[in-house]
């Protein structure tokens, strides 16, 4: 599975609000702490919101916070967000699979499945709570500080 830059870019986000116990942090600090492009962060923080996994605030004491715990958002729903399904290929979906021929139908498809599978295990078993965990808490500043 390939992951693409804004999906990186959204991980991180979400990762550095997860650290910051949820937030508040503005677009510029979360762009210092990921490391990200502001102007990428500008696209991604709308989606995610729309997805109500972050919420915005404007004023002072304003930013982007996670809208639930980060306990109960996982890798996998980000990366669905911006990729969309996580199969390998076509022909491995579980919803309207592409058409593939008899004989990937009776060997390739079934691993390409396997593959599906553990992906999606391995990214939905992943919390941000867990991600900040493995990451430690290295005292991101927040609001006005």
């Amino acid at each position: 599975m390939w992951v693409s830059r804004r999906t990186d870019y959204a991980s991180r986000a979400v990762l550095a609000l997860a650290l910051a116990d949820g937030g508040p942090l503005k677009l510029d600090q979360l762009a210092e702490t990921t490391e990200a492009p502001r102007s990428v962060l500008e696209q991604v923080m709308p989606v995610l919101r729309a997805a109500g996994i972050v919420r915005s605030a404007r004023g002072p004491e304003g930013g982007y916070r996670l809208n639930k715990p980060a306990a109960e958002i996982t890798l996998e729903r980000v990366v669905r967000l911006f990729e969309g399904q996580l199969a390998p290929i076509g022909y491995a979906t579980r919803h309207e699979p592409d058409p593939c021929p008899d004989i990937v139908a009776r060997s390739l498809r079934e691993t390409w499945a396997e593959v599906r599978d553990a992906t999606i295990d391995i990214l939905a078993a992943a919390t941000f709570a867990d991600l900040a965990e493995r990451a430690g808490r290295p005292g991101v500043r927040r609001g006005g500080d």
